[in-house]
């Protein structure tokens, strides 16, 4: 088959008689990996869910799973009809809500992801503004990577996303607004040997213990550019999470230095369990914007966030996000 034959016409879901079974087949096989399970969970047979499978297929014209081991791997083509058969399947249940929101009388549902500083200066006054203005408005809000969080957005798991837009990341599938950057802070705990002094050097700092982010993450690049940049060895003890608990934990309990998010700094300093240190180098992540899916109109409910958002984001620009360059 020519590469010419395998492109899509226009409309050729409707020519392939492609049904939302269709799609509820593929994200189950994607989901188990093996036929008789996604069809038990789907409650059909497994010649049933074989069938529709193959008519899948049949209208792409190449296989969406190869054979892996005991269980089935989608191929690159099977990714990509996956990825937007979830999309799909999330609108339509986002629909339900919706619309059983505006029969019951209120806006509905949000879901939120935010890196830490955005989720501390701006998200949380917004959704306090936002539950008092709509007390019967469901929000659910998630932390994470932007990484992780813009896979949820493309997926329909998230509507909107406070994070980083990622240079690897498909961008045709996100618009973009800029609204601040997230700087960061060296902390350790309350009465830590190093505080109360001269602003740290460098060189002061690395035979220190350390609890960092995980190895490939943006903020743990920061720090190791930093010790480069500055022709000093990286630190040898170091502990690595991802959780913020956990390395606050970690702190208050030890003599152990990090770098987090200068506005969860200032929160948990305020609460006295650690301390801003004195630093010769001023460190940040970049910029952080939002992030909102190109193929998803926003629901009243994410018109609401925006809004509220927009009144407490540096500068005056409206939240009209962009694609992403």
């Amino acid at each position: 088959m020519g590469p010419a034959s395998r492109h899509l016409p226009p409309n050729w879901f409707l020519h392939s008689r492609l049904k939302l079974r269709h799609l509820q087949v593929l994200v189950a096989l994607y989901t188990h990996r093996k036929l008789h399970l996604a069809a038990d969970s789907l409650g059909l047979s497994q010649p049933a869910a074989s069938k529709l499978l193959g008519e899948l297929v049949a209208a792409l014209g190449e296989p969406l799973f190869a054979r892996k081991g005991r269980g089935l791997e989608p191929t690159e083509l099977g990714l990509i009809l996956t990825r937007r058969a979830k999309a799909i399947l999330s609108e339509l249940d986002g629909t339900r809500d919706e619309v059983n929101a505006l029969q019951d009388g209120h806006l509905g549902r949000v879901a939120i992801g935010s890196i830490d500083a955005p989720a501390i200066e701006l998200l949380t006054p917004a959704v306090a503004d936002a539950q008092r203005l709509h007390p019967r408005l469901e929000i659910e809000i998630q932390a994470g990577s932007s990484n992780v969080l813009l896979e949820r957005l493309v997926a329909g798991q998230l509507d909107i996303v406070l994070g980083r837009p990622m240079t690897d990341y498909d961008h045709g599938l996100c618009r973009y607004r800029e609204i601040g950057i997230e700087r960061l802070s060296l902390v350790g705990r309350r009465g830590h040997p190093l505080s109360g002094g001269a602003t740290l050097r460098i060189d002061e700092l690395r035979d220190q213990a350390w609890v960092l982010q995980a190895r490939g993450s943006i903020l743990r690049r920061r720090v190791e550019d930093m010790f480069h940049d500055a022709g000093a060895p990286l630190p040898e003890r170091v502990i690595s999470t991802n959780s913020l608990l956990m390395t606050l934990s970690y702190l208050t309990q030890t003599d152990a230095l990090s770098v987090i998010s200068e506005p969860a700094a200032r929160q948990q300093a305020r609460c006295g369990q650690i301390e801003i240190l004195a630093f010769e180098h001023q460190l940040s992540t970049g910029a952080y914007g939002v992030i909102l899916p190109v193929h998803r109109a926003p629901t009243a409910a994410v018109g609401l966030i925006l809004r509220l958002l927009e009144e407490r984001s540096p500068g005056a620009r409206a939240l009209v996000p962009q694609p992403v360059t």
